[in-house]
C-alpha cells in the first residue's frame, strides 16, 4: 500500500506497518544516541526501514563553494544530537529510518570531476572558446559523461528501492543529482 494514501491517518499507517518494523522493545528513544546504530541512533536496517536515505556525494557542477558530497557524512553525525520527538508526527520514526553508507567510488569520482570542472568554469569564465582547446574540450566530455553516469546510478539506486516498497531521500550533492531519481519515480 502507498504511504501516500490520503484515506488513512498516520496511527493508521505506523500499525500496517508494524509487522515489517524492527524490534523496539529494547529502543529507548530518550536516552543519547547510540553511534553504533544508524541515522538518529536508530537500529533499523535497510531491510527493516520504511524510509530509506541514499546519499548522494557529487558536486561536480555546484556553482558556488563545495562541500555538499560530503553532507550526508556531516548530517549522520549531527544526527545524534537530534531529538525523535515531533508532536504532529507522534512515533513516525517507528516505520524505520535508514542511511546507506556513501559510495566512496562515487565520492572518488565526484573529488576527480570536480577539479576537472573547475577549471573548465574558470577557462570559459574568461571568454574563451573550448574549440581551440583539446584539453578543454577533452574535460567537457568528461564531465559529461560523468554525470549521466551518476544519473544512472541514481536511478539504478532509486528504482530498486521504489520496488520494495521503500520511500527514497536523497542527501546531498549538487542540483544535478535528482535526475536519476525523478526519473524512477515518474515509472
Amino acid at each position: 500500500m502507498p504511504f501516500s494514501d490520503t484515506a488513512l491517518t498516520l496511527p493508521a499507517v505506523l500499525k500496517m506497518r508494524t509487522e515489517k518494523m524492527t524490534d523496539l522493545s529494547t529502543f529507548d528513544a530518550n536516552i543519547p544516541s547510540n553511534p553504533k546504530n544508524g541515522i538518529f541512533g536508530l537500529p533499523f536496517s535497510e531491510e527493516g526501514a520504511r524510509l530509506v536515505i541514499l546519499p548522494v556525494p557529487w558536486e561536480v557542477t555546484v556553482s558556488y563553494g563545495s562541500g555538499t558530497s560530503r553532507s550526508a557524512e556531516h548530517i549522520f553525525d549531527a544526527s545524534m544530537q537530534v531529538d525523535l520527538f515531533d508532536l504532529e508526527s507522534n512515533n513516525a520514526w517507528k516505520q524505520g529510518i535508514y542511511m546507506r553508507p556513501a559510495d566512496r567510488k562515487v565520492l572518488m569520482k565526484s573529488d576527480y570531476l570536480r577539479k576537472e570542472a573547475e577549471l573548465y568554469i574558470n577557462y570559459i569564465s574568461k571568454g574563451e572558446l573550448i574549440q581551440n582547446n583539446n584539453f578543454m574540450s577533452k574535460s567537457l566530455k568528461e564531465i559529461n559523461e560523468g554525470s549521466a553516469n551518476l544519473n544512472k546510478w541514481v536511478y539504478e539506486q532509486s528504482i530498486s528501492l521504489l520496488r520494495q516498497d521503500k520511500l527514497v531521500a536523497l542527501l546531498g550533492g549538487d542540483h544535478s543529482v535528482p535526475l536519476g531519481y525523478l526519473k524512477a519515480i515518474s515509472e
